[in-house]
């Protein structure tokens, strides 16, 4: 289906009726090979400027909510005009210039919260009028330094400088309002976006806001022109000038420089240094997308790191071209050990093979089904409604058979673990479709046999894992494919927390967020992953193996290379595994310092939510952020238990109580 379409297109809500298709070309050896592709679907209800056309189930949930269409109610097209104006033009729009010009709340992605991602002036009559709850802002919200307020002044100034120019001179006006234009509203209505986008899209404008900065310099002529009716040339050249200086780029470079200012940050090198140093020498990392394998590149391209490790990214793998490119080695890595031939999975062929279970009996081999998969036979494929014949996965029971020898003799496990080898591993495949990243893995694990160590980064999501998720090993930054045998509660993974261990302590650095002035939003969710699943989890882990002074170790450099403040609910949840080992390893001055900014933290955002359902009460609880600090303070209740601090549990038990009376009815 058409992703974006422009002038004419279904609605959200509207039904598949059928399939237009088209045809593309693969070059192949010696000619062109025609290529049968489904370009778009046909649907019952259509209409001229769709907006509000996303078949994707959360989109659709979205716009239900968004435009207020009651169950049984069809989608119309005032629901795709209101839409259009009030949130592809209102809030992906017309936000992010305000930001530009009257000031921004914070850096927190905004999708429809109060709380986060809104323009702000920073006159309280004002930003209460709009926002609410400017009266009990916390500690963090106020000295935040993503929080811009320009008191409405670059806008005014821009607003005065159009109008002064549309009155000297229309036609040079009017070509700068075409561009300011065209690189604005006009680009909204060609991206035609869907709501919930992964990031703030504001780059997307850049154009429009430097075409507004024109005006902004032509504001200092109105006012001086405006100011010669009062006082003398000079002195209203003068006076217009400052007060543009002091109300333009003084008062931008103010309240700008400290959240973007990236002189502090190296989050991203360290974070690919250490994906790298999680590995095993000469191992084969898989990566997930763009931000996770960049730097890593960067890293073996530039600086030299590990370049015995071959990275392959995993999204890519889907690809005609990278499917062949990673057979072939990089620095002092071997390539991938992929046995199948290019033509088996050329553009066009191979690329989504469907599931259609046979109802085999037990698990199947993963070579037998990856010759299967492979065939060109006709025997071995399916017939397809247009009469054509297609492989197919004849069951989602995989088996790969395992020899122990190979694997000790290739270090593959711990010493301690080899007892707990498996024959073979057994998994089921987790989707119901074979791409052809399903099909190089495959042919990894067949022709690999323990040789080189596999890893995944931790941001690979479980459905690009084929259903191996019970076989990764967590050994920090990656996980380790390893044939072990073992039985794990629901949601619960293996650790080598000796690695782990090794790995924290040694061998990885930390982007030196614990001095940063400014953490940014990609930043600091990395700080609430680093404090949960790395430095939480092997403290945990290790405690519960009886290992407390090492341990110890992990939730002291836990508090000396996490942020020294907190930036998002999640985080006060995140720190609890660190907390609870301080406590428990006798680090109690540490502990107390972290529950004590942690709670301040909480309830200070508690009592901006409370204010905001006054001040707002139309809009909604801040559901999600409530629900999370609740849990917090019961985990953190059941932590202080344990203790002997007595006041800070009297204290976190009696907001329990309150919140819980406040939102619970409890």
């Amino acid at each position: 289906m058409n992703q974006k379409p422009l002038i004419k297109g279904p609605y959200f809500d509207a039904n598949p009726t059928g399939v237009n298709e088209r045809i593309d070309y693969r070059k192949d050896s010696h000619q062109y090979a025609a290529i049968k592709r489904s370009s778009s679907y046909q649907f019952d209800r259509e209409t001229i400027f769709p907006r509000i056309y996303s078949q994707k189930p959360y989109h659709q949930y979205f716009y239900k909510g968004y435009l207020g269409i009651e169950e049984g109610r069809q989608a119309n097209f005032a629901d795709n005009l209101k839409f259009f104006f009030n949130y592809q033009i209102g809030h992906m729009y017309a936000r992010y210039f305000l930001w530009n010009f009257v000031g921004r709340q914070n850096d927190q992605q905004g999708n429809g919260s109060l709380a986060e991602g809104n323009w702000l002036s920073g006159i309280q009559a004002i930003d209460n009028l709009y926002l609410g709850g400017q009266s009990k802002l916390s500690d963090e919200m106020i000295h935040n330094p993503s929080r811009n307020t320009y008191f409405f002044l670059p806008l005014l100034i821009g607003i005065m400088g159009a109008l002064w120019h549309f009155k000297r001179n229309m036609k040079d006006a009017a070509v700068v309002g075409l561009l300011f234009v065209f690189t604005g509203l006009a680009i909204v209505i060609y991206l035609n976006q869907s709501p919930l986008q992964p990031r703030e899209r504001d780059y997307a404008y850049a154009g429009s806001f430097y075409a507004f900065t024109i005006w902004i310099g032509l504001g200092v002529f109105a006012i001086s022109e405006f100011l010669k009716k009062y006082i003398n040339e000079r002195n209203a050249t003068l006076m217009a000038t400052s007060l543009c200086l002091i109300a333009g780029p003084l008062i931008l470079i103010n309240q700008n420089w400290d959240d973007h200012n990236r002189s502090e940050k190296s989050l991203a090198r360290d974070v690919a240094k250490n994906y790298l140093e999680t590995c095993a020498p000469n191992a084969i990392l898989f990566t997930y997308g763009d931000h996770d394998t960049f730097p890593l590149w960067y890293l073996q391209e530039v600086e030299g790191v590990r370049r015995d490790v071959r990275i392959v990214v995993i999204s890519y793998l889907t690809s005609d071209w990278y499917f062949r490119q990673v057979k072939s080695g990089t620095y002092q890595a071997a390539g991938l050990p992929i046995t199948i031939p290019n033509e088996k999975v050329a553009k066009g062929i191979r690329e989504s093979l469907p599931f259609h279970d046979l109802n085999l009996a037990g698990s199947t081999d993963i070579k037998l089904l990856l010759d299967f998969l492979l065939s060109d036979s006709n025997e071995n494929k399916l017939q397809m409604r247009d009469g054509q014949y297609e492989n197919f996965l004849p069951t989602k029971h995989f088996k790969l058979a395992v020899n122990k020898v190979d694997v000790i003799q290739n270090h593959v496990v711990p010493k301690e673990w080899e007892s707990e080898i498996a024959n073979h591993l057994e998994w089921t495949f987790n989707n119901d479709y074979v791409t052809r990243a399903d099909l190089g893995l495959m042919s990894v694990l067949v022709n690999n046999n323990w040789q080189r160590p596999i890893y995944f980064s931790a941001m690979v999501p479980s459905e690009n894992l084929m259903g191996l998720d019970k076989y990764m090993v967590n050994e920090g930054f990656a996980n380790r494919l390893m044939p072990i045998e073992a039985k794990l509660a629901e949601g619960e993974s293996l650790i080598n927390v000796d690695n782990l261990y090794k790995n924290i302590v040694e061998k990885y650095a930390w982007g030196n967020i614990h001095q940063a002035t400014y953490i940014d939003t990609d930043t600091f969710r990395f700080a609430g992953m680093y404090a949960e699943e790395i430095f939480g989890k092997a403290a945990r882990t290790l405690l519960a193996q009886g290992k407390t002074e090492k341990a110890r170790q992990v939730a002291i450099k836990a508090f000396n290379q996490l942020p020294q403040r907190l930036y998002s609910m999640s985080d006060v949840t995140s720190y609890a595994d660190v907390i609870d080992t301080l406590y428990k390893t006798g680090e109690t001055k540490f502990a107390n310092q972290l529950v004590d900014r942690n709670m301040k933290f909480l309830s200070e955002h508690m009592d901006y939510y409370q204010q905001l359902a006054i001040d707002k009460p139309d809009a909604g609880l801040e559901v999600r952020n409530i629900k999370t600090a609740i849990d917090s303070v019961d985990l953190y209740e059941r932590i202080l238990a344990g203790t002997r601090e007595k006041e800070r549990y009297t204290y976190v038990a009696d907001l329990g109580r309150k919140y819980k009376k406040m939102y619970l009815g409890e």
